[in-house]
């Protein structure tokens, strides 16, 4: 198994998001010279957990975003899924957002398995309102093994959440519109524009922008952060 190593000021945030929470298996994992991504996507969604942290969503979501792309394509693909994969992606993070308590930190590859089946039901779900005939189970056992899999009451519960679910999520777009076009500086919208639009690598944007690659990727993550800030503020959920 190859092990993914996460850039150096990626680890330096981590660890001034330990420093700040206090939290100790995120301080664990930064710690060394070596910091691993599942084990740090590991401790950062627990973070979240425990303290509700912007800092670590917002980190999470900057180590994720094209993951979760890339297996949210593939997902859709196997099921002839119509839908947007931006559209996708987002409800995923939006789930990670609302339901952090769901998460349980007990195994090495507990956010990748969690995340990865959050985004295979949210593709279900999409391909479930093109279809009559529905999908077929065997073609989603192919994408992951999910140690979390729900219940059929648990199922049905979330199926009930889903108009709520939507209602949120188009609540958050204008909320995030709206900052993107009034609040942010014309490099942070192009920043933005070219990892989450045009879905260009980081460091090929980093050159269209004109800035060394850790210097961009700061750019995102300031911008991703002060954009969730506002949807807190202005969704009035907790204290920013």
């Amino acid at each position: 198994m190859v092990v993914e190593e996460v850039a150096a000021g990626v680890a330096r945030e981590a660890r001034r998001i330990a420093r700040e929470t206090g939290h100790e298996l995120l301080a664990e994992v930064a710690a060394g010279p070596i910091v691993e991504l599942q084990r740090l996507n590991n401790a950062l969604m627990d973070t979240y957990r425990v303290h509700q942290d912007v800092d670590a969503f917002s980190l999470l979501f900057e180590l994720n975003t094209r993951s979760f792309s890339m297996i949210g394509a593939r997902i859709m693909r196997m099921t002839g899924c119509r839908a947007d994969i931006g559209d996708i992606i987002q409800e995923a993070f939006l789930a990670i957002y609302r339901y952090p308590t769901r998460f349980c930190p007990d195994k090495p590859n507990a956010f990748r398995n969690w995340s990865y089946s959050i985004i295979r039901n949210t593709v279900y779900r999409h391909a479930q309102n093109r279809t009559r005939d529905g999908i077929p189970v065997e073609m989603l056992e192919e994408v992951l093994q999910d140690t979390n899999t729900t219940s059929p009451p648990q199922a049905t519960e979330n199926g009930e959440q889903d108009e709520a679910c939507r209602r949120v999520y188009a609540l958050l777009l204008a909320i995030y519109t709206d900052v993107y076009a009034h609040e942010l500086k014309a490099r942070d919208r192009l920043a933005l524009e070219l990892v989450e639009i045009h879905r260009l690598g980081y460091r090929d944007a980093a050159a269209v922008v004109g800035v060394r690659l850790e210097n961009f990727k700061m750019i995102v993550c300031r911008a991703r952060k002060k954009i969730f800030q506002s949807m807190v503020r202005t969704l009035g959920t907790r204290q920013p």
